[in-house]
């Protein structure tokens, strides 16, 4: 539940970010992908559509996505995102063991790896 969850926020801010943050949108440009997490039996799945310099979130499972991003299952994925924020270093290692498998465009999960530090909110203070 936590992994869909955090599937469904991650959409929500992307989208907001394209409508709101020039540096998030610039990252858009000539982009024209779609972007897939989900578990490895496919219980939870959504991708994201960044076309025009916008994200569009959808649920389920995309039958060609430019990325997909398929963990072991839901608790790791979920365990695994919250740490990316402190090591990124942890999505190496998922692949390394096989606990993640990445298919199609290395790129593109590389240029996802760029987004990253635009999702978390900013702290006022």
């Amino acid at each position: 539940m936590r992994f869909w969850i955090l599937l469904l926020i991650l959409g929500w801010r992307m989208s907001w970010l394209a409508k709101h943050n020039e540096k998030f949108r610039e990252k858009l440009e000539n982009k024209d992908i779609v972007l897939q997490f989900r578990t490895a039996g496919g219980q939870v799945a959504r991708y994201y559509v960044v076309q025009n310099q916008t994200v569009t979130p959808h649920a389920g499972i995309h039958p060609k996505p430019s990325m997909c991003m398929s963990f072991r299952d839901a608790k790791y994925a979920f365990e695994t995102i919250m740490k990316a924020g402190k090591d990124q270093m942890v999505f190496m290692k998922g692949m390394g063991s096989k606990d993640i498998i990445v298919t199609g465009e290395a790129a593109e999960m590389m240029w996802f790896m760029s987004l990253i530090k635009f999702l978390p909110p900013k702290k006022n203070g």
